[in-house]
Protein backbone atom coordinates (compact mmCIF):
# COMPACT_ATOMS: atom_id res chain seq x y z
CA UNK A 1 0.00 0.00 0.00
CA UNK A 2 0.89 3.76 -0.44
CA UNK A 3 0.46 6.64 1.77
CA UNK A 4 1.33 10.39 0.73
CA UNK A 5 3.82 11.54 2.74
CA UNK A 6 3.32 15.41 4.61
CA UNK A 7 5.02 18.13 3.18
CA UNK A 8 7.78 18.26 5.07
CA UNK A 9 8.94 14.91 3.61
CA UNK A 10 8.52 15.36 0.46
CA UNK A 11 4.99 15.20 -0.48
CA UNK A 12 5.44 11.98 -2.20
CA UNK A 13 3.52 8.51 -1.88
CA UNK A 14 5.49 6.71 0.41
CA UNK A 15 5.13 2.62 -0.01
CA UNK A 16 5.03 -0.29 1.85
CA UNK A 17 5.57 -3.76 0.75
CA UNK A 18 3.56 -6.94 1.37
CA UNK A 19 6.23 -7.89 3.67
CA UNK A 20 6.26 -5.42 5.78
CA UNK A 21 2.33 -5.32 5.56
CA UNK A 22 2.64 -9.10 7.11
CA UNK A 23 4.76 -8.40 9.83
CA UNK A 24 2.12 -5.28 11.18
CA UNK A 25 -0.58 -6.80 10.88
CA UNK A 26 0.85 -9.89 12.68
CA UNK A 27 2.54 -7.26 15.71
CA UNK A 28 -0.88 -5.87 15.60
CA UNK A 29 -2.25 -9.17 16.48
CA UNK A 30 0.01 -10.20 18.85
CA UNK A 31 -0.93 -6.52 20.60
CA UNK A 32 -4.37 -7.79 20.51
CA UNK A 33 -3.81 -10.85 21.93
CA UNK A 34 -1.70 -8.82 24.82
CA UNK A 35 -4.70 -7.03 25.41
CA UNK A 36 -7.34 -9.63 26.00
CA UNK A 37 -9.00 -9.95 22.48
CA UNK A 38 -9.67 -13.87 22.15
CA UNK A 39 -11.55 -15.82 19.76
CA UNK A 40 -15.35 -14.41 19.12
CA UNK A 41 -14.10 -11.19 20.48
CA UNK A 42 -14.32 -7.93 18.45
CA UNK A 43 -12.89 -4.91 18.04
CA UNK A 44 -14.71 -1.44 15.98
CA UNK A 45 -13.08 0.72 13.63
CA UNK A 46 -13.87 4.32 13.23
CA UNK A 47 -12.00 6.28 10.98
CA UNK A 48 -11.19 7.62 7.37
CA UNK A 49 -9.26 4.95 5.43
CA UNK A 50 -5.20 4.60 6.04
CA UNK A 51 -3.22 1.69 7.08
CA UNK A 52 -3.71 1.25 10.63
CA UNK A 53 -7.72 0.81 9.62
CA UNK A 54 -7.21 -2.43 7.25
CA UNK A 55 -3.69 -3.32 9.83
CA UNK A 56 -6.08 -4.01 12.50
CA UNK A 57 -8.90 -5.51 10.89
CA UNK A 58 -6.96 -8.47 9.16
CA UNK A 59 -5.29 -8.59 12.68
CA UNK A 60 -8.96 -8.76 14.41
CA UNK A 61 -9.72 -11.60 12.17
CA UNK A 62 -6.24 -13.37 12.57
CA UNK A 63 -6.90 -13.80 16.17
CA UNK A 64 -10.30 -15.17 15.55
CA UNK A 65 -12.29 -12.24 16.37
CA UNK A 66 -14.33 -9.97 14.25
CA UNK A 67 -13.67 -6.03 12.75
CA UNK A 68 -16.61 -3.80 12.85
CA UNK A 69 -15.99 -0.70 11.25
CA UNK A 70 -17.87 2.45 12.01
CA UNK A 71 -18.95 5.06 9.55
CA UNK A 72 -16.94 8.12 10.16
CA UNK A 73 -20.33 10.43 9.91
CA UNK A 74 -22.08 8.35 13.11
CA UNK A 75 -22.93 10.25 16.09
CA UNK A 76 -22.23 9.79 19.58
CA UNK A 77 -25.47 7.50 19.69
CA UNK A 78 -24.76 5.65 16.88
CA UNK A 79 -21.02 5.17 17.54
CA UNK A 80 -22.50 3.76 21.31
CA UNK A 81 -24.77 1.71 19.78
CA UNK A 82 -22.41 0.09 17.45
CA UNK A 83 -19.76 -0.58 19.83
CA UNK A 84 -22.32 -1.67 22.82
CA UNK A 85 -24.12 -3.81 20.43
CA UNK A 86 -20.67 -5.57 18.94
CA UNK A 87 -19.67 -6.06 22.97
CA UNK A 88 -16.29 -4.74 21.73
CA UNK A 89 -13.31 -4.56 24.30
CA UNK A 90 -11.07 -2.25 21.83
CA UNK A 91 -11.92 0.17 19.81
CA UNK A 92 -9.47 2.13 17.49
CA UNK A 93 -10.20 5.83 16.45
CA UNK A 94 -8.84 8.50 14.09
CA UNK A 95 -8.84 11.49 15.63
CA UNK A 96 -9.78 13.76 18.39
CA UNK A 97 -13.38 13.98 16.85
CA UNK A 98 -14.05 10.55 16.94
CA UNK A 99 -12.75 9.97 20.67
CA UNK A 100 -14.71 12.69 21.79
CA UNK A 101 -17.92 10.99 20.66
CA UNK A 102 -16.69 7.99 22.97
CA UNK A 103 -15.80 9.98 25.56
CA UNK A 104 -19.26 11.09 25.63
CA UNK A 105 -20.78 7.85 25.65
CA UNK A 106 -18.14 5.90 27.91
CA UNK A 107 -20.49 5.52 30.45
CA UNK A 108 -22.84 3.39 28.18
CA UNK A 109 -19.97 1.21 27.38
CA UNK A 110 -19.01 -1.16 30.04
CA UNK A 111 -17.48 -3.87 28.29
CA UNK A 112 -15.36 -1.36 26.31
CA UNK A 113 -11.55 -1.64 27.67
CA UNK A 114 -8.73 0.06 25.55
CA UNK A 115 -9.07 3.14 22.82
CA UNK A 116 -6.12 2.83 20.65
CA UNK A 117 -5.76 6.01 18.20
CA UNK A 118 -3.93 6.10 14.90
CA UNK A 119 -0.73 7.41 13.76
CA UNK A 120 -0.30 11.54 14.01
CA UNK A 121 -3.50 11.64 16.32
CA UNK A 122 -2.64 14.16 19.31
CA UNK A 123 -1.85 12.93 23.06
CA UNK A 124 -4.91 12.01 25.05
CA UNK A 125 -4.30 11.91 28.78
CA UNK A 126 -7.03 9.02 30.07
CA UNK A 127 -5.64 5.31 31.37
CA UNK A 128 -7.86 3.99 28.52
CA UNK A 129 -6.29 5.33 25.71
CA UNK A 130 -2.72 4.15 24.26
CA UNK A 131 -1.31 5.84 20.94
CA UNK A 132 -0.49 3.57 17.82
CA UNK A 133 2.83 3.55 19.10
CA UNK A 134 1.70 2.01 22.14
CA UNK A 135 -0.59 -0.47 21.17
CA UNK A 136 1.65 -2.49 18.89
CA UNK A 137 4.65 -2.20 21.64
CA UNK A 138 2.04 -4.65 23.32
CA UNK A 139 2.85 -7.06 21.07
CA UNK A 140 6.34 -7.21 23.03
CA UNK A 141 4.89 -9.72 25.64
CA UNK A 142 3.21 -12.05 22.98
CA UNK A 143 5.30 -15.31 21.22
CA UNK A 144 4.85 -14.59 17.48
CA UNK A 145 3.85 -18.40 17.37
CA UNK A 146 0.46 -17.70 19.03
CA UNK A 147 -0.37 -15.75 16.26
CA UNK A 148 0.08 -18.58 14.02
CA UNK A 149 -1.71 -20.96 16.61
CA UNK A 150 -4.88 -18.55 16.15
CA UNK A 151 -4.50 -18.90 12.55
CA UNK A 152 -4.80 -22.36 12.44
CA UNK A 153 -7.85 -22.74 14.24
CA UNK A 154 -10.28 -20.33 12.36
CA UNK A 155 -12.92 -22.19 11.12
CA UNK A 156 -13.59 -20.95 6.97
CA UNK A 157 -17.34 -21.02 8.55
CA UNK A 158 -16.83 -18.67 11.40
CA UNK A 159 -17.30 -14.82 11.45
CA UNK A 160 -14.71 -12.89 9.97
CA UNK A 161 -16.21 -9.51 10.14
CA UNK A 162 -19.48 -7.48 10.89
CA UNK A 163 -20.78 -4.98 8.38
CA UNK A 164 -23.41 -2.69 10.51
CA UNK A 165 -25.94 -1.34 8.32
CA UNK A 166 -25.91 2.54 8.03
CA UNK A 167 -29.08 2.38 10.13
CA UNK A 168 -31.57 4.62 8.55
CA UNK A 169 -34.44 2.81 8.92
CA UNK A 170 -33.88 1.82 12.55
CA UNK A 171 -30.78 0.99 14.75
CA UNK A 172 -28.31 -0.42 12.75
CA UNK A 173 -27.83 -4.20 12.10
CA UNK A 174 -24.71 -6.20 12.27
CA UNK A 175 -24.52 -8.63 9.21
CA UNK A 176 -21.97 -11.38 9.97
CA UNK A 177 -19.68 -12.60 6.88
CA UNK A 178 -17.64 -15.62 7.35
CA UNK A 179 -14.04 -16.46 6.49
CA UNK A 180 -15.38 -18.37 3.17
CA UNK A 181 -17.38 -15.84 2.52
CA UNK A 182 -14.96 -13.16 2.05
CA UNK A 183 -12.48 -15.35 0.68
CA UNK A 184 -15.27 -16.31 -2.01
CA UNK A 185 -16.10 -13.22 -2.51
CA UNK A 186 -12.58 -12.01 -3.37
CA UNK A 187 -11.70 -14.55 -5.88
CA UNK A 188 -15.05 -14.02 -7.84
CA UNK A 189 -14.20 -9.78 -7.67
CA UNK A 190 -10.74 -10.83 -9.21
CA UNK A 191 -12.07 -12.62 -11.83
CA UNK A 192 -14.66 -10.21 -13.17
CA UNK A 193 -12.52 -7.16 -12.91
CA UNK A 194 -9.15 -9.00 -13.99
CA UNK A 195 -7.22 -7.67 -10.91
CA UNK A 196 -3.47 -8.91 -11.21
CA UNK A 197 -0.86 -7.95 -9.03
CA UNK A 198 0.50 -5.01 -11.47
CA UNK A 199 -2.95 -3.30 -10.75
CA UNK A 200 -3.22 -0.51 -8.33
CA UNK A 201 -6.63 1.13 -7.04
CA UNK A 202 -7.31 4.51 -4.51
CA UNK A 203 -8.96 3.85 -1.01
CA UNK A 204 -11.34 7.04 -0.41
CA UNK A 205 -15.18 5.09 0.08
CA UNK A 206 -16.08 4.20 3.86
CA UNK A 207 -14.04 0.77 4.70
CA UNK A 208 -17.04 -0.02 6.87
CA UNK A 209 -18.96 -0.80 4.12
CA UNK A 210 -18.07 -4.25 2.36
CA UNK A 211 -18.04 -3.49 -1.18
CA UNK A 212 -14.95 -1.08 -0.42
CA UNK A 213 -13.16 -3.56 2.14
CA UNK A 214 -13.17 -5.86 -0.95
CA UNK A 215 -11.85 -3.21 -3.60
CA UNK A 216 -9.22 -1.83 -0.55
CA UNK A 217 -8.70 -4.99 1.75
CA UNK A 218 -9.59 -8.30 0.48
CA UNK A 219 -9.36 -7.93 -3.36
CA UNK A 220 -5.56 -6.41 -3.25
CA UNK A 221 -4.61 -9.14 -1.00
CA UNK A 222 -5.87 -12.26 -3.05
CA UNK A 223 -4.41 -10.80 -6.25
CA UNK A 224 -1.27 -8.89 -4.40
CA UNK A 225 -2.47 -5.45 -5.95
CA UNK A 226 -1.37 -2.13 -4.70
CA UNK A 227 -3.41 0.39 -2.83
CA UNK A 228 -3.27 3.89 -2.32
CA UNK A 229 -4.93 5.38 0.76
CA UNK A 230 -6.55 9.11 -0.57
CA UNK A 231 -5.48 12.00 1.81
CA UNK A 232 -9.29 13.10 1.72
CA UNK A 233 -12.33 12.61 0.47
CA UNK A 234 -11.63 16.52 -0.71
CA UNK A 235 -8.73 15.68 -2.15
CA UNK A 236 -10.03 12.46 -4.56
CA UNK A 237 -9.89 14.08 -7.71
CA UNK A 238 -6.20 15.42 -7.27
CA UNK A 239 -4.79 11.56 -6.09
CA UNK A 240 -6.87 10.74 -8.98
CA UNK A 241 -4.66 12.30 -11.20
CA UNK A 242 -1.64 11.32 -9.29
CA UNK A 243 -2.12 7.75 -8.93
CA UNK A 244 -3.70 6.77 -12.02
CA UNK A 245 -5.28 3.65 -10.82
CA UNK A 246 -6.11 0.77 -12.92
CA UNK A 247 -9.12 0.26 -11.04
CA UNK A 248 -11.46 2.45 -9.79
CA UNK A 249 -14.29 1.52 -7.54
CA UNK A 250 -17.30 3.90 -7.66
CA UNK A 251 -21.06 4.38 -6.26
CA UNK A 252 -23.60 6.09 -8.48
CA UNK A 253 -22.70 9.48 -6.78
CA UNK A 254 -19.20 9.21 -7.51
CA UNK A 255 -19.88 9.05 -11.36
CA UNK A 256 -22.49 11.11 -11.45
CA UNK A 257 -19.94 13.52 -9.71
CA UNK A 258 -17.13 13.01 -12.44
CA UNK A 259 -19.81 12.87 -15.39
CA UNK A 260 -20.60 16.61 -14.26
CA UNK A 261 -17.44 17.79 -13.92
CA UNK A 262 -16.05 16.34 -17.68
CA UNK A 263 -19.35 17.67 -19.22
CA UNK A 264 -19.55 20.82 -17.77
CA UNK A 265 -15.96 21.38 -19.50
CA UNK A 266 -16.14 19.79 -22.54
CA UNK A 267 -19.71 21.86 -23.18
CA UNK A 268 -17.90 24.84 -23.46
CA UNK A 269 -15.31 23.74 -25.98
CA UNK A 270 -15.85 25.82 -29.26
CA UNK A 271 -14.85 25.44 -32.74
CA UNK A 272 -12.47 22.38 -33.92
CA UNK A 273 -12.12 21.15 -30.30
CA UNK A 274 -16.23 21.11 -29.91
CA UNK A 275 -16.04 18.90 -33.39
CA UNK A 276 -13.43 16.87 -31.65
CA UNK A 277 -14.95 16.39 -28.93
CA UNK A 278 -18.47 15.74 -30.76
CA UNK A 279 -16.48 12.96 -32.70
CA UNK A 280 -14.69 11.43 -29.63
CA UNK A 281 -18.18 11.56 -27.81
CA UNK A 282 -20.01 9.66 -30.79
CA UNK A 283 -17.07 6.75 -31.18
CA UNK A 284 -16.93 6.40 -27.30
CA UNK A 285 -21.07 5.58 -27.68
Amino acid sequence: YFVRRGPAEGGTWQPTSWRTYVSEVRTAARALIALGVKPGGTVCILGFNRPEWIIMDIAAMAVGGAPAGIYTTCSAEEVQYIIGHAESQVVLLEDLGQWEKVQAKRKELPMLEHVVMMKDAPAIDDPMVMSWDEFMAKADGVEEQEVDQHIAKLDPEGIATLIYTSGTTGPPKGVMLTHKNLAWTSQIAQGLVGLRAHDCSLSYLPLSHIAEQMFSIHGPVTAGASVYFAESIERVPDNVKEVQPTIFFGVPRIWEKFYSGVSSKLDGATGTKAKLVAWARGVGA
